[in-house]
């Protein structure tokens, strides 16, 4: 199929892809209700996934059955029926996954037609999300709603969904196929763990300013750690990111690799070809050259989405709450539903963090929404320990993990609350295996689930990783411990929260690491003029509060940022050694380089870090419903 026939030496699910598509097995599912799930045949068992069916040996017997969520965009009457079913079929219990779908747990397959009936009478589907298809397209939960948008992807995201779910033609890749698209300029996605990753950008195309994205390529997580996603040198237009998006699965699927599954995701693809071939072959296959990269328009600081917000509508707000390692249970997600009916539009969105969000509250309405009981426990306000706790579904269901993790996660975090009070943000994510479900690799602290020996006992450990991030400037996790036993975590992981700056660890990685690659020229800043052609104009909202971003005024690259509703300049350039300060994160009234961290004044210029530096700064002036920068 596709270019790909089995051969011996091959692996073993291409064999089993090569005697039956996946999604053909939906004709035995009716009669495996029937039988019983122990007639089910050991290749079929692998086809279930393609229905999002999944067998765990854990609980002999039961199945997990995942639910396509895209762009984690639900309502409550969905909400409602999966609840019902939890509640009927799965023993209470739910799970928000890092990709933004649920996860019934505990299901006999004899109930799996009709499970799989009563989703699809409220628009839902299990289809293609295991195995070797596009799993959920991962978006930002509040796309449409936030302020820090470039423009709301949710369409796109729900085009490229409708694309490939249902057809064969994307059913047989070499492996699975992780694909975020997002508007959002606030780094909530994990986009450089992603095998395509849509980041919002900006392109001078036909003389106008176009907002779209550059697309990245060939991230992971998984066998071999985190590969970052790399930057593919293209700029796409939301009419036509589907379509490019299509191509390159394509292209992965007719030369991907099908030999060993631990060193055949596209990443390894991109590293053997090189971005400029992949490049070259995708354009070949659309049949069309390719816009250059554009301005990459996120901003160096990462949320969320929890909490309280504003949406571009001022008289409504979405409420973000925390979903304490994920899990809920049917009686929670039941009230989420009605809480999302009662206060706002039915509508309600999941996060790759694991949360949830109730969108277009009014205003009169939020003091009642706050004060509901169900916020005294999934939280809008809740700690910073809580408020980044992630975790992968560990051992308790997963065929893969080596160690329990959520209720540890949720057991240890309670704990670590009673301690530290310091309101200091920090995110915890827990992988129970090397998969990195649980995306330890871009957190501040991430535990990686292994086996270790203590007094001639085999016990649950963890390796421990520090510094990690996604995107802009994404860093490489550092694995400062091993084999902790996960008893000792209390106090371990109390002494790095209390002691540890993962903000300056990242700095000193960027520092070391291999420089970054020369920006295409389309990606550098580029010069702007008035209607009358006069200086470089900056919009009166294009910078929202904490945001920077580079120009080209009468020569000169300038970094403008905005801090607390003032606009300030400064040459984009460190004077310690040449690092871009636009792409520096803002520290009260300061912003830092991501080269080696030292910290200029917005409006003096002045380092306080080595006073003998000053970065140049600039006027920026009030003009004809914007600002120029005399430069």
């Amino acid at each position: 199929m596709f270019g790909h026939s089995w051969r011996a030496g091959v692996n073993k699910i291409e064999q089993i892809k090569a005697e039956k598509d996946g999604l053909d097995v939906d004709a035995d599912i009716a009669r495996y209700a029937e039988l019983g799930w122990q007639a089910i045949q050991e290749s079929d068992v692998e086809r279930l996934k393609w229905w999002g069916v999944f067998m765990r040996r854990h609980t002999p017997g039961h199945f997990m059955m995942r639910i396509r969520i895209p762009n984690g965009i639900t309502n409550a009457a969905q909400l409602r029926a999966i609840a019902a079913l939890a509640q009927r079929h799965g023993r209470g219990i739910l799970d928000i996954t890092t990709r933004q779908q649920i996860q019934l747990r505990w299901i006999q397959f004899e109930h799996v037609p009709s499970i799989l009936s009563e989703l699809g009478a409220v628009g839902l589907v299990t289809l293609q999300t295991g195995m070797d298809n596009i799993r959920n397209i991962v978006g930002c939960a509040v796309a449409g709603l936030t302020r820090n948008e470039l423009f709301d992807a949710s369409p796109v995201a729900r085009a490229f969904t409708d694309m490939f779910v249902g057809d064969r033609a994307y059913t047989n890749l070499p492996r699975k196929f992780n694909v975020t698209i997002t508007g959002c300029r606030e780094n909530c996605v994990h986009a450089e763990t992603q095998d395509i990753a849509l980041v919002p950008a900006t392109a001078e195309l036909g003389g106008r300013t176009i907002a779209g994205f550059n697309v990245l390529i060939g991230g992971k997580n998984g066998s071999g750690g985190y590969r970052i996603a790399r930057p593919l040198d293209v700029f796409v237009r939301p009419e036509e990111a589907a379509e490019v998006c299509s191509a390159i699965v394509l292209l992965f699927r007719d030369h991907g690799s099908r030999d060993a599954r631990n060193k055949i995701r596209f990443a390894f693809l991109v590293e053997e070809w090189g971005e400029t071939r992949v490049r070259d072959t995708l354009e070949a296959r659309l049949g069309r050259a390719l816009d250059r990269a554009g301005a990459d328009e996120r901003l160096p600081e990462a949320t969320n989405h929890v909490g309280i917000f504003r949406q571009k509508d001022v008289s409504l707000s979405y409420v973000g709450l925390a979903i304490p390692v994920g899990r809920v249970t049917s009686e929670q997600l039941k009230e989420i539903a009605r809480l999302a009916v009662a206060y706002g539009t039915g509508e309600v969105r999941l996060t790759p963090d694991q949360n949830v969000v109730i969108p277009n509250v009014p205003d009169p309405k939020l003091g009642n929404l706050t004060a509901e009981p169900l916020l005294k426990v999934l939280r809008y306000d809740p700690s910073a320990i809580m408020a980044g706790l992630v975790s992968c579904t560990g051992i308790e269901f997963c065929n893969l993990a080596v160690i329990e993790t959520k209720a540890r996660a949720l057991k240890i975090a309670q704990t670590l609350e009673s301690k530290i009070h310091d309101g200091k943000p920090v995110r915890i994510h827990w992988s129970g295996c090397p998969a990195g479900c649980g995306n330890h690799t871009v957190a501040d602290i991430g535990l990686l689930g292994v086996k270790a020996k203590v007094d001639g006992q085999t016990v649950d450990a963890v390796d421990v990783f520090v510094g990690g991030s996604s995107g802009p400037q994404p860093t490489q996790a550092v694995k400062i411990l091993e084999n902790v036993p996960c008893d000792t975590l209390p106090t371990v992981l109390e002494g790095l929260i209390r002691y540890g700056e993962p903000e300056k660890l990242r700095r000193r990685l960027r520092a070391i690491s291999t420089p970054p690659l020369t920006p295409s020229p389309a990606a550098s800043p580029r010069e702007r003029v008035d209607d009358a052609g006069r200086r470089p104009l900056l919009l009166k909202d294009e910078l929202p509060d904490g945001a920077g971003k580079a120009l080209v005024v009468n020569g000169h690259e300038i970094a403008v940022f905005r801090c607390a509703g003032t606009l300030y300049a400064l040459l984009n350039q460190c004077p310690h050694e040449g690092g871009s300060l636009a792409g520096g994160a803002m520290e009260g009234d300061e912003v830092i380089c991501p080269l080696h961290g030292y910290g200029f004044n917005l409006k003096t210029g002045v380092c306080s870090t080595d006073p003998r530096l000053q970065a140049k700064t600039f006027p920026v002036v009030a003009q004809q419903g914007g600002f120029v920068i005399d430069a």
